[in-house]
């Protein structure tokens, strides 16, 4: 479906979807180009969708690309900066990306495998009070409840280029349950293109539904056991998820659900378009 007939399917949900789709379209699969992948962030802020657009995101190693790009003189670039290199790289990532003239930091992820309290007092030296903290963990539950009190939000990796990248749903319910008891946002990364749970037909693989995602936390804010959000997460049916979904229901679990990384903006406009689930104009 393409984004014109995605425009006439959509119906208004104010605010449920605000910032939702973090673009990481320099990301596997896409691997956009950064001269490809900037402009087509702005173009997406700027359609009728925009609002649904979340952060560009952008490696720490790649930040000096945005020098060499056009429009020097235009906005700057919200972005969401990824320091894969983890806590013992994050001061100079930080200081790089605030200095760029080009960019206006607005969230950091970095992953986090021990212990947070060294790591909150590191946070609080190098990183702007308003610039949200992100830590990728495990996707276990007691890798979440580790970050509890810690002021840190929560990553969560759902996908990836092997078949063992992407969590099961009884693993995905047990983190997003934790997440949602402990009061700790969070946001999923890789292998959430589409709204409903489906199996890739070129790979074979298992892909969790983003829609699927909000409708279990819903679930688990009305307190439910981790089996029955898990099936919820593995519900194939899309009148069944989208019901789940009423607007009410989504701003309230997006406290917990904040974003996605998804490398095309396109396909979860598409999705929840056709579903009547998303604002246009």
């Amino acid at each position: 479906m393409d984004l014109v007939r995605a425009k006439e399917l959509a119906v208004r949900a104010p605010g449920a979807f605000t910032a939702f789709f973090d673009d990481a379209a320099l990301f596997p699969p896409g691997d956009a180009p950064m001269a490809e992948a900037v402009p087509r962030h702005q173009e997406h802020r700027a359609a009728w969708y925009g609002d649904s657009v979340g952060p560009f995101v952008c490696p720490h190693g790649r930040l000096s690309e945005l020098h060499h790009l056009p429009g020097g003189d235009g906005p700057a670039l919200d972005i969401a900066l990824t320091v894969p290199q983890g806590a013992a790289a994050l001061a100079g990532a930080v200081a790089e990306a605030t200095a760029h003239p080009r960019v206006r930091l607005r969230a950091v992820e970095l992953p986090v495998a021990a212990s947070t309290g060294d790591l909150s007092s590191l946070i609080a030296a190098a990183v702007p009070r308003d610039v949200i903290v992100y830590a990728e963990v495990a996707v276990d539950p007691d890798a979440v409840s580790a970050l509890a009190g810690s002021g840190l939000r929560l990553k969560l990796r759902t996908g990836g280029l092997r078949a063992e990248d992407f969590p099961d749903e009884a693993a995905l319910a047990a983190a997003v349950v934790r997440a949602v008891r402990c009061g700790i946002p969070f946001k999923l990364t890789a292998g959430l293109h589409r709204a409903i749970r489906h199996t890739d037909p070129v790979t074979g693989f298992e892909h969790h539904g983003f829609l699927n995602v909000l409708a279990a936390t819903v679930a688990a804010w009305q307190g439910a056991t981790e089996v029955t959000v898990a099936a919820v997460l593995a519900c194939r049916d899309a009148r069944t998820v989208a019901a789940a979904c009423t607007p009410e229901q989504v701003s309230a679990a997006r406290r917990s659900f904040t974003s996605f990384g998804t490398c095309s903006i396109g396909e979860p406009v598409a999705d929840l378009s056709a579903l009547r689930l998303l604002g246009g104009a």
